[in-house]
């Protein structure tokens, strides 16, 4: 069974030099689920499984209880192919029909485990993993609790909530040493480490990573014991022991090595290098990372070999081999920018394919339509014809019914020219997306692109201040890029209609000032006032953080791009008639009554320049506007050329707790913000 999926802790966390851990990271978790949900204490049998199945088809005399031990095994012996989630769903009918909880338990718990393994659905995933725990505290199965809680723990750990993740995980921990399952509880110790790793609490995730590694020493899994000596070796380096980090890193390279398992081994390897280039062990670094070339050449894996393009360019930039360096930038770069290239002509080719696909079944369903309506008037005109001569009454019916169709067919004209301008608008707005895209990225790629080339050359001369000054705009200018693309993340979720808001308990105030001290620094380079108004301490709500995050981060952006220097942003957060009211105002240039009229269209939007030539499409102010209406809220917009612009949204929120108590950041601004209203 899938239960004790290992998952390793987060990959090289002390990288000075690069930014690729995170595609590495990704890479080498992959690798580790597959091989030990594949691993002999979760073999699958597709024999076992067929041969069950065939049972299961050809015996209409099984019991139920027969059926749930069969589709059991079946599913236990099956990977998540098309059919499975159909096999799990007939499991807990069998199982509610048999009255066995034990199975009923498992066809949850396999449907919880797939959404989360397989489809990328955690909530989902959640949903069931809870109903599997609810039946096994229920019916008192230990096991079967940690197992629920345990993947539980797991799911919250991918969605980052580190606190709920080690509730569960601790849980099943608990379960597991109860009927002493020691495989499990090694696994659960291994998944609490990682979450303890993620919060940064390095001497809890020793302590579990050493316990877990005890139990596999005792076993034959030298896969596992090679993963977890990784992860001593990444806490060991976070301590600031990078011998003992290399020595732990070492012994996985051998075991691995002995094991043969390449893919696991490049990463390990440009991790080595940089640890040894860190200790200025040039010769031992070059290795590690030629090695690292050679295993990604052998398994022809283009992400690897582009980690080891880089990785072998900053060792040859160490040892001042500069013609060396340079040639694997250019390979690093080539093959950087072509599998860029591929992933997005991969996209565009699949967004054509649903796109023509929604095509086809428009015109079938509109084809259908048309042959039953001929089919009707046909039956119409031969009911006439044959009625034409008994009574002139029945001609009479007859041609009222042909008066009425008319006009619905009238109707569904024009519903079909509205539909039409409709489809017509939603392509508009598809091809607006893009030219944003095309506008918004390309000038901070290219300054990014030209200030890290500047950054190198300053570091090549050895002006480390200038370079440092010079890191402020590059980080600078990768926030401005990650707030558009946020923005273009959340309007393709919008505009598919997938969005789900989570509802939960959280400091609305609090919140707020988070987002206000991300911009000060924005604020601070165009000489802006940020400020918060508030007659609260402390504004606890049940909502959904991610959307109010979205509107206050939005608001906040359009008005500092659209203030002089010199100028003022105050936001104001309170409580009125069951709503929670966010004002954002400013005293930049404003806008005229054509510019207020299509505010918030993205198609009617015109491109907007900022008073430091920030560019902007209007993209920020319709994602205000659809998050706001997916809460029933209200957004009022007051402005007038060159005198500012007041933003107010208003949105039914249950308030669970508020504070009131004077607290405001913008004091200075009062006499400022009460002559501008004036």
């Amino acid at each position: 069974m899938r239960v004790a999926s290992f998952q390793p802790a987060p990959t090289h966390p002390w990288s000075i030099y690069s930014s690729q851990p995170s595609a590495m990271r990704r890479l080498l978790f992959l690798i580790i689920g597959l091989l030990f949900i594949s691993s002999p204490t979760h073999s699958r049998s597709r024999s076992v499984a067929d041969s069950c199945l065939h049972i299961l088809n050809t015996n209409p005399k099984l019991s139920s209880l027969e059926k749930c031990d069969l589709l059991l095994t079946t599913i236990h012996n099956l990977n998540y192919e098309d059919n499975f989630i159909s096999l799990t769903n007939l499991l807990i009918k069998e199982a509610a029909k048999a009255g066995s909880n034990y199975h009923l338990f498992y066809g949850y718990y396999e449907q919880g485990q797939y959404h989360n393994l397989h489809s990328g659905k955690t909530q989902e995933g959640l949903k069931f993993l809870f109903k599997s725990l609810e039946i096994a505290t229920t019916n008192q199965l230990t096991l079967e609790k940690g197992f629920a809680s345990y993947m539980i723990g797991r799911a919250f750990s991918f969605s980052k909530n580190y606190t709920n993740s080690l509730k569960f995980l601790h849980a099943s921990e608990v379960h597991f040493s109860s009927v002493s399952a020691l495989q499990y509880l090694a696994s659960a110790h291994l998944e609490m480490a990682n979450t303890y790793f993620y919060m940064n609490n390095l001497d809890s995730a020793l302590i579990l990573y050493q316990k877990s590694k005890k139990y596999y020493e005792t076993t034959d899994n030298q896969i596992a014991l090679a993963y977890i000596q990784g992860s001593l070796g990444n806490v060991h380096f976070k301590q600031n022991k990078p011998k003992l980090a290399m020595k732990e890193l070492s012994q996985a390279i051998n075991i691995l090595e002995e094991l043969h398992d390449y893919k696991a081994l490049t990463p390990y390897y440009i991790y080595a290098s940089e640890i040894e280039l860190l200790d200025n062990r040039k010769t031992p670094a070059l290795n590690y990372s030629q090695k690292a070339l050679q295993t990604a050449s052998k398994l022809n894996n283009p992400e690897n070999k582009k980690d080891a393009y880089e990785q072998l360019m900053k060792v040859y930039a160490a040892m001042g081999d500069y013609e060396q360096a340079y040639d694997y930038q250019n390979k690093y770069l080539n093959l950087r920018d072509s599998l860029i290239n591929m992933e997005t002509v991969t996209q565009m080719a699949n967004m054509r394919a649903d796109f023509e696909i929604e095509q086809k079944e428009v015109e079938v369903q509109q084809m259908a339509a048309s042959k039953k309506m001929m089919a009707r008037i046909a039956a119409i005109t031969v009911g006439s014809l044959l009625l034409v001569g008994i009574l002139l009454l029945m001609v009479y019916r007859d041609a009222h019914r042909k008066k009425v169709l008319n006009k619905a067919l009238l109707q569904k004209q024009e519903a079909l020219r509205q539909s039409k301008q409709e489809l017509e608008a939603a392509i508009g707005s598809k091809d607006r997306l893009f030219s944003i895209i095309s506008h918004d990225l390309r000038g901070p790629v290219g300054t990014l692109g030209g200030l890290s080339n500047l950054l190198h050359e300053l570091l090549n001369e050895g002006k480390v201040k200038e370079a440092g000054e010079l890191n402020a705009s590059i980080t600078h200018t990768i926030r401005q890029i990650e707030f558009l693309l946020n923005n273009l993340l959340h309007w393709s979720i919008r505009q598919q209609d997938i969005y789900q808001p989570h509802i939960e308990r959280f400091d609305l105030l609090a919140l707020t000032q988070n987002v206000i001290q991300v911009y000060e620094q924005t604020a601070q380079i165009k000489n802006i006032s940020l400020a918060l108004e508030s007659p609260l301490s402390k504004l606890e709500v049940e909502a959904d953080s991610n959307s109010w995050g979205i509107i206050i981060r939005n608001l906040i952006n359009n008005a500092l791009k659209f203030t002089h220097p010199g100028g003022f942003v105050v936001v104001r957060l309170s409580v009125k008639d069951q709503e929670v009211v966010l004002e954002v105002i400013d005293n930049g240039v404003g806008m005229d009554p054509g510019q207020l009229s299509s505010l918030f269209s993205i198609s009617g939007a015109q491109p907007g320049w900022g008073t430091k030539n920030e560019k902007g499409q209007g993209l920020g102010l319709a994602l205000i506007h659809q998050f706001v209406g997916l809460h029933k809220g209200r957004i009022a917009v007051s402005s007038k050329p060159q005198k500012g612009a007041h933003f107010k949204v208003s949105i039914p929120t249950r308030v669970s707790e508020q504070v009131t108590e004077p607290k405001s950041t913008a004091k200075a601004q009062t006499a400022k913000l009460s002559s501008w209203n004036e």
